[in-house]
């Protein structure tokens, strides 16, 4: 049984669970050790169950948290070769706590396949998790659905994909000076609801039965808004959430609902 859940996704932390009954893997600790603990208690997963950890990109979102939960526990964090050096250079452990990888490895029982997003960072990452014939991905901070991104995206039955942003609510925001407006809108930024929705549509083509929409924006997005943007734009494709593909967001102040694949 192949499980993915989100233990905290948006612009002040990002915790995601891959796990069987063998391997548990970390994508990313963006929260303070302490609150990592609080959620992984939460959704009564046991920090010692952690066989590895993997990271999407260095913004402290992301890695906050790392640094501690592997010294602490003694996990080791699983690095695609070109990411290595700024990692190192990023959580500042000892080298022996890094193991370089090609863009596909193994786990404990499960596959793991990286692939390339296109971000503002040194590096930025996808991932699907495979174990058996159950595969899930994950593909956050997104400036712009590449070919790569959903090709590798299609091959699961869960997905977690950005939904950023409401590209009206974010223009409209005083507190956003243009420069800021322009790097979330760029092809190196953060995709958008109705970007996403766009996605999910291509996905359901692809046989994608579950996505959660993730890495909510606080400022410029809400969970009912990202939900009905993506939702109404599946309506105009004549695709209907809750029967042909179904719909979670994941939040940033709670654990999210668990998904179990045979």
């Amino acid at each position: 049984m192949l499980k993915i859940q989100t233990l905290s996704s948006g612009s002040a932390g990002n915790i995601t669970y891959i796990g069987t009954d063998n391997t548990g893997i970390l994508v990313d600790v963006g929260l303070p050790l302490s609150a990592t603990l609080k959620l992984m208690s939460q959704a009564n997963i046991d920090p010692h169950s952690i066989n590895g950890i993997v990271i999407t990109h260095e913004h402290s979102d992301h890695i906050k948290g790392v640094a501690d939960y592997v010294s602490h526990y003694e996990v080791p964090i699983y690095c695609y070769h070109s990411s290595t050096n700024t990692l190192k250079r990023c959580l500042k452990l000892p080298p022996h706590y890094f193991h370089e990888t090609d863009n596909s490895f193994t786990i404990g029982d499960i596959t793991v396949n990286s692939f390339p997003v296109p971000h503002d960072s040194n590096f930025c990452l996808g991932y699907t998790f495979q174990n058996g014939n159950s595969t899930v991905g994950i593909a956050t901070d997104i400036g712009q659905m590449t070919e790569t991104i959903f090709t590798n995206l299609a091959t699961c039955q869960v997905v977690i994909l950005e939904s950023n942003h409401d590209v009206q609510k974010l223009m409209a925001n005083p507190k956003y000076p243009d420069w800021l407006k322009r790097r979330i809108l760029g092809n190196r930024g953060h995709l958008s609801n109705i970007d996403c929705g766009r996605t999910i549509a291509k996905l359901y083509q692809a046989n994608v039965a579950q996505v959660i929409l993730a890495h909510l924006s606080e400022k410029n997005n809400t969970p009912t808004l990202a939900y009905q943007t993506v939702k109404q734009y599946l309506q105009s494709q004549n695709i209907t959430e809750g029967k042909d593909i179904f719909i979670d967001v994941a939040l940033q102040s709670q654990i999210g609902n668990c998904y179990c694949l045979e």
